[in-house]
């Protein structure tokens, strides 16, 4: 019996010897068995000069823990470049593609995180550098069971552009000869410039000579190029979410199409720009493999210097379709390119004023092709007409219920009848948990906030107009759940 006790004493002890070491698997960067191309610094304790085509090899790594994650202790002044987290090889099978952020330091490290593929066994782990010189710098990384966040995106609102006519519910289109920053263009809502067919988007950039009267301008103008331009304002406003198009892109000099978004507040008294706040998700200049995403704010805007800015290296974006997005949340804004994230600005850093960070109110969104200007450059005309094709532009809410709320089995809360003309019921499970009901529109527009201290309440939205709404209902303050809806 004594000897039961103690092989059982021994068993429990390993065993939790086991579990606590193997939660986390810290590896420090100066202590891979193999490398091509790196550079030690700090007396040999860090990693540096990590550009594309460098690797780093470790050797015998137990990931038998479950890891999900990969934490990295990095220090990075430039933007562009990735890490590929390999197994066996440097063409191995790929468990994630870590995008290291600037931090605008090369000897400041920060913790960044990535998610990687569940694997077990033991494997040759290996970091490979890729698209870029100055990728990172690297101190130390550690393998976690801890998972980054991922939201539950529901599609909000869509347009798809199918049929053979933008939009206009949606969409507004004009005449506009006056454009900014140095360009060239007159953008038109003709055909020749704007064109919906095969599925997509065209927004076609010709070089012609074309004289009307637009938005802003007092007398006619002559200009040498046109091209198209279609945005959201006065139609339809977003707040938060995730925010993305698949387009296709020209490549030559000359070219700078852009997606990006507008403060609503532009054209109140005491704004204009660039108080109302400009979200830039995705502009490309010129004939670079670079493609730039940018805020603009009161505080942060390069005419004094103080811009935030962010670079993805990409070389078949004029071939293929990719689709770049935004997540958007009251505290962050979040860059990405085909669902990799490479730049991140966040309230705390910038601050919390309308000066520094005007993220916190409806903006409209805006599609254009400019010809020229400071970042398009000189038009090399016998490239065009040039055009900017978007498969589509799709806008997802988060409607992730947290732990706890999952745990009370929230499941006879329901929102009937749908569609819905006149009277919309909403049940809820009990009337003693403090709830809120919230409705608005397909805009992001509140309509009403009620309490509601009753199992089963009607509301009445017969002076609405016909479309697509969002009942929201939140517990003590704490989000439970969104119900589309449909007004008929």
């Amino acid at each position: 019996m004594k000897q039961f006790y103690t092989f059982l004493f021994i068993f429990i002890f390993i065993f939790f010897c086991k579990k606590s070491y193997s939660t986390e698997l810290k590896i420090e960067a100066e202590s891979y068995s193999q490398m091509q191309n790196i550079v030690l610094e700090n007396n040999g304790t860090t990693v540096g000069y990590f550009d594309a085509n460098d690797w780093l090899r470790y050797d015998n790594i137990n990931f038998d823990a479950n890891f999900k994650s990969i934490k990295f202790q990095i220090a990075k002044q430039s933007t562009g470049g990735a890490v590929e987290i390999r197994l066996d090889a440097i063409d191995g099978s790929l468990l994630a593609t870590f995008y290291p952020e600037s931090n605008n330091s090369w000897t400041v490290f920060t913790s960044q995180m990535v998610n990687i593929e569940a694997v077990s066994g033991t494997h040759t782990l290996f970091l490979v550098g890729t698209q870029a010189q100055g990728i990172c710098n690297l101190d130390f990384f550690i393998l976690s069971q801890e998972k980054i966040y991922e939201p539950n995106w529901v599609l909000n609102w869509a347009d798809e552009f199918e049929g053979t006519d933008v939009n206009q519910t949606y969409w507004k289109m004009f005449y506009d000869g006056n454009p900014h920053n140095g360009e060239l263009q007159f953008y038109t809502p003709r055909s020749e410039n704007i064109l919906v067919s095969d599925g997509t988007l065209k927004l076609i950039a010709r070089k012609e000579s074309f004289t009307g009267q637009g938005p802003y301008m007092s007398e006619p103008v002559t200009r040498q190029y046109t091209s198209g331009k279609i945005e959201t304002q006065g139609k339809i406003t977003f707040q938060y979410g995730k925010i993305e198009a698949s387009m296709k892109l020209p490549r030559g000099k000359g070219t700078w199409p852009a997606f990006w978004l507008l403060g609503e507040n532009l054209f109140d008294a005491n704004v204009g720009w660039p108080k109302c706040g400009e979200i830039d998700i995705m502009e490309h200049g010129q004939d670079f493999d670079n493609l730039g995403a940018a805020i603009h704010t009161e505080a942060y805007n390069h005419t004094i210097g103080t811009q935030k800015t962010g670079t993805y290296i990409i070389n078949n974006y004029d071939t293929e379709f990719h689709t770049y997005g935004l997540v958007w949340s009251a505290t962050e804004l979040s860059f990405n390119v085909d669902g990799n994230k490479y730049f991140t600005v966040k309230k705390a850093d910038l601050g919390s004023s309308v000066a520094q960070w005007p993220f916190d109110q409806p903006f409209w969104i805006i599609l254009n092709h400019a010809v020229g200007g400071a970042w398009g450059g000189t038009p090399d005309d016998a490239l065009y007409p040039h055009t900017v094709e978007v498969d589509w532009v799709r806008v997802y809410k988060d409607e992730q219920i947290s732990t706890s709320l999952e745990s009370k089995n929230l499941v006879t809360i329901s929102v009937f009848p749908n569609p819905v003309q006149d009277l919309l019921n909403v049940k809820l499970d009990a009337t003693d948990k403090n709830y809120i009901v919230q409705l608005q529109d397909i805009s992001g527009k509140v309509i009403f906030v009620k309490e509601q201290n009753e199992i089963l309440k009607a509301y009445s939205i017969s002076n609405l107009e016909n479309g697509i709404y969002f009942i929201s209902i939140f517990e003590n303050l704490q989000f439970i759940k969104t119900f589309k809806i449909i007004k008929q």
